[in-house]
């Protein structure tokens, strides 16, 4: 009998304001897939979850789906690796601070976190994007720097990988975290590419992001 082919899986977190589709073209997406033997997994965030289990927003449980229930669903229904080391996840600002917010809290279901363009410090936008309607006023418990000092731990062999475009307006909010990355010793790549807070410039960084995470799944691989 022939053994079934497994894939390793990377989920994408779309930014404010846009859905799953914002990913943008399906033919350059399935040829990555086809090319590096992967499964994408596009999920829709609402408009304003910031992918948070909101404390004050009713019905409002992103972190636990996109965690828990989503990660449980893909690989009880398709050919996944199921191995944190063998899964990603990454998104483009809303949905960069999603990502390694959800993948800093759940080390042991992702053992690769990406961020692209992210909006990191969501104190300092807390009147824009409707971010105090699912946040409140508790700032620390979310920016990711501070999140970073609350942890226990980080894992010996997560991989990190964060960029952000020279001309955006959360640069600093990144580069903040790659201080902070950098003071606590925490093995991470960090880059700042030409370009503003767009989509030319986020399918240009996804597909370096998808590049770097498979090569660590083929590092993993036994």
């Amino acid at each position: 009998k022939k053994e079934e082919r497994k894939y390793n899986v990377i989920y994408g977190l779309h930014g404010w304001g846009g859905s799953f589709r914002t990913f943008g073209r399906k033919k350059k997406k399935k040829k990555l897939a086809d090319e590096l033997n992967l499964i994408f997994v596009f999920p829709d965030g609402k408009w304003n979850s910031w992918y948070i289990d909101s404390k004050i927003k009713e019905d409002s449980n992103y972190s636990t789906f996109i965690s828990r229930e989503l990660i449980e669903y893909i690989d009880e229904n398709y050919s996944t690796i199921k191995d944190r080391r063998q899964r990603a996840i990454t998104g483009f600002s809303m949905g960069g601070f999603g990502a390694l917010y959800n993948g800093l809290k759940n080390q042991e279901i992702f053992g690769n976190i990406g961020s692209i363009s992210g909006g990191l410090d969501v104190g300092h936008f807390r009147n824009k994007w409707g971010i105090r309607k699912v946040i409140g006023d508790n700032w620390h418990e979310y920016n990711i720097k501070d999140i970073l000092d609350s942890l226990k731990k980080i894992e010996k062999d997560i991989n990190i990988i964060i960029d952000c475009g020279d001309k955006d307006f959360f640069l600093e909010s990144n580069r903040e975290v790659h201080r902070k990355l950098e003071k606590l010793c925490i093995s991470h790549k960090y880059s700042e590419e030409m370009g503003s807070h767009n989509k030319k410039y986020w399918s240009e960084s996804l597909e370096r992001q998808i590049r770097f995470f498979s090569e660590k799944f083929n590092k993993n691989k036994i």
